[in-house]
């Protein structure tokens, strides 16, 4: 990845806390629910930032090749370039930081990335390990984690960082509208100011909304509706409530009220028979929730092709096809519980 093309002020509120906190030699943590951007701000941290007197280090979790205590010492001294002796344990990092730390001087910032990797089966000796080795080089050696949730509170480890703890929620606009710009250059596409501003409003400037709303308009859907029932849309949402995020989670990730988490958390309904056709209106009606969808809308939502209504997509196309999703969803398609037909208008939708 080219670092070099990113913003000088990408994530500044964020990085800037991170590099304030790190240079006084503190621990911090960055919680991100799914698709906040965290490895790229991790990224654009070790290899943007330059400090007088302090040097970060990434360690993504993800790239041991097991989740253990020594796998990571053993992935942290190689990322130290340290050659010593082969030992994989606590002790050969120690070492290791010391001879760095004589070197190089000032404070060594540990950004330990997808930190929740070391979670699932974490080993006992993992928190107090890291805990002993901030302490052997206070002030002079930070840990810097990123994941999705808070880490568990009854650990010494956790002290250490839980006074510096950023949550990561929207980009800004104008970082927005850079990766915007950026999704286009890489695509070799032409996309003018209307378009950041449609795509930015749209995801709010969630990162992973944002990149699946590009995506979205790539493949057609040139209107929010449109947008927000895509496949790519409809699929990062699904990602994202699979994590099940609280709403005080949502809240301190900035995310309460964003019009694409409208949608029900999990779809009670069985989708696996659907067609692409009915996937994409269920999609439409899950996203609205109680809200009348006129025809027009619902028409574009599902057939987001140019020119529909001159290829023959019609009113009858629509009934039919609610027709359809009636039978699969309801039931009793013939006494709706969810889709509600508004005459003159088009239908709504319960969940």
């Amino acid at each position: 990845m080219s670092w070099e093309t990113y913003p000088e002020n990408y994530r500044s509120p964020e990085a800037q806390a991170i590099v304030t906190a790190a240079r006084a030699g503190d621990c911090a943590s960055v919680i991100g629910l799914s698709g906040a951007g965290k490895s790229n701000l991790m990224g654009f941290i070790a290899n943007r930032i330059e400090t007088p007197g302090l040097r970060f280090i990434l360690a993504d979790c993800n790239r041991l090749p097991q989740r253990t205590p020594a796998a990571l010492f053993h992935f942290l001294r190689r990322r130290l370039n340290d050659s010593g002796a082969a030992d994989s344990g606590m002790e050969a990092l120690d070492s290791a930081i010391r001879r760095w730390l004589g070197t190089q001087g000032g404070v060594l910032a540990v950004l330990l990335d997808r930190f929740d990797a070391l979670l699932d089966s974490p080993d006992p000796a993992l928190f107090n390990n890291l805990r002993a080795l901030r302490d052997s080089h206070k002030f002079q050696l930070a840990f810097v984690t990123t994941t999705r949730r808070p880490l568990p509170g009854d650990n010494e480890f956790a002290e250490l960082i839980q006074a510096s703890t950023i949550w990561l929620g929207p980009l800004n606009e104008s970082d927005a509208r850079w990766n915007v710009k950026r999704y286009a250059e890489r695509k070799r596409l032409t996309w003018d100011d209307a378009v950041a501003d449609l795509l930015t409003t749209v995801s709010k400037g969630y990162a992973s909304f944002l990149r699946a709303a590009c995506e979205a308009f790539a493949a057609g859907a040139t209107t929010p509706e449109a947008i927000t029932s895509h496949p790519a849309m409809q699929a990062r949402l699904k990602e994202f409530w699979n994590d099940q995020p609280t709403d005080d989670e949502l809240r301190r990730s900035g995310l309460t009220g964003h019009p694409l988490l409208k949608t029900v958390r999990a779809s009670a309904f069985d989708t696996a028979q659907l067609t692409a056709k009915e996937a994409l209106l269920l999609n439409h009606f899950l996203a609205h929730p109680e809200a009348v969808c006129e025809k027009d809308v619902l028409i574009r939502a599902v057939w987001p092709e140019d020119k529909v209504f001159e290829r023959g997509v019609r009113d009858d196309s629509l009934a039919q096809l609610i027709r359809r999703l009636r039978e699969k969803i309801e039931p009793d398609p013939a006494s709706p519980r969810h889709i509600f037909t508004v005459p003159g208008r088009g239908y709504r939708f319960k969940a």
